[in-house]
């Protein structure tokens, strides 16, 4: 038989720290914010140290403890995709605030499902992309959990209060996307109605640095089921409150498919690779966002750094070609821009692991960096060359 405690520990993926653990004889996975009852159950394959994931956000997806020394984890690999690395107990207090957060919950008298059930039928329906007025005595996020409940919607959240039709030109790159499915050329959106309301409220456009957000649900003995959000932004800002209005979209289904992650796992997003006209919109305050309080504060120094270097680098092109793959950027080269370049190539790799960029000297004279990388990677480098204005080279 075999000794689950051996994988008993801390591990950490990216920001999110999870506790491994053996409880009433069985393998499981705790993540921060989760209630006692509610931890991923790990089932014991054939395979040594192979374990199949029994709920949570990977459920479904085969777990590897990879063994070191003395018989000791050093990290788990989840669908040869994902790496938790075993990290010391003492280190395992949460990397940022505004994780492990709990949605409030849902209460549907007979009164307020008689008038959601009225907006639904009377101004999302009909599907005339109009913005819902809110006149009635309840909460805007109520509202938009009935409608989650529905199982017939897509959400997304926007500082745009105008979109009429939603294009799959993408103008923002998802970081730490290692497979390329969160950078594809897409609408984006979700089935939840509670996380897109953060993307409606908070001012993305006068941000410094990056968000971190999501939901994953988890599933207890009793089949009951446990949303779970986390909502960050750069720490440094959150003296500021950087939250304005918003407007949250609610479209169709019919060309969203859910997103893929470890071992063919769904993902809580959606994709649509065709436009997508919205059915109905609400407009969002800051304060109908219900984890407003609750937001947190994340390290953005590394982000910040790359913005710098991506400046200087920008700076120094003189033209580019277009490849079949991705750009090669003509340099007005300099000696001392060197170790810079070095620190953008080396954090570029940590933060967009599936993009590649080499530097190329040809004779005396001319220096190129080649650039390549998911859909949305490359039109986001297409969108910096164009309003710089640097100019296209013919490579004949």
């Amino acid at each position: 038989m075999v000794d689950l405690t051996i994988y008993e520990g801390h591990y950490q993926l990216y920001d999110t720290i999870v506790k491994v653990a053996v409880i009433d004889e069985k393998l499981t996975v705790a993540f921060p914010g989760v209630p006692p009852g509610f931890e991923v159950i790990s089932e014991p394959l054939e395979k040594a140290h192979h374990f199949k994931m029994i709920g949570g956000p990977a459920d479904g997806a085969t777990a590897v403890y990879h063994m070191g020394e003395d018989n000791v984890p050093e990290k788990i690999v989840v669908g040869d995709e994902y790496e938790l690395l075993r990290i010391n107990s003492d280190d395992a207090e949460p990397k940022h605030s505004g994780q492990g957060l709990l949605p409030p919950e849902l209460i549907l008298d007979d009164a307020k499902r008689a008038t959601f059930e009225k907006i639904l039928s009377e101004r999302v329906i009909p599907g005339e992309g109009e913005l819902i007025q809110w006149n009635v005595p309840y909460l805007k996020h109520e509202f938009l959990q009935f409608l989650a409940l529905q199982e017939r919607f897509i959400f997304h959240g926007s500082n745009n209060l105008e979109i009429e039709e939603f294009s799959t030109r993408r103008t923002s790159m998802e970081l730490n996307d290692r497979s390329g499915r969160g950078n594809k050329q897409a609408v984006y959106g979700t089935h939840d109605g509670l996380w897109p309301m953060f993307f409606a409220i908070v001012d993305r456009p006068n941000l410094t640095g990056s968000i971190r957000n999501g939901v994953m649900y988890l599933q207890n003995q009793e089949g009951e089921e446990q949303a779970v959000y986390q909502f960050s932004i750069n720490q440094d800002l959150l003296p500021e409150r950087p939250y304005v209005q918003g407007a949250l979209y609610i479209l169709p289904r019919e060309t969203f498919e859910r997103i893929p992650i470890a071992d063919g796992t769904l993902s809580n997003e959606w994709a649509s690779e065709v436009p997508v006209k919205p059915l109905a919109k609400l407009y969002l305050i800051p304060e109908d966002f219900p984890f407003l309080d609750q937001i947190g504060g994340h390290d953005d120094s590394m982000l910040v750094r790359a913005s710098e270097l991506n400046k200087q680098l920008i700076e120094k092109v003189v033209g580019y070609v277009k490849e079949v793959s991705g750009f090669s950027l003509k340099l007005d080269w300099e000696d001392s821009f060197g170790p810079d370049l070095l620190e953008f190539i080396s954090i570029q790799r940590q933060m967009m692991p599936t993009a590649t960029a080499t530097l190329h000297f040809e004779g005396d004279q001319e220096v190129w960096f080649k650039l390549s990388g998911p859909p949305a990677y490359e039109q986001v480098w297409q969108d910096r060359l164009d309003e710089l204005e640097k100019p296209l080279i013919d490579p004949s």
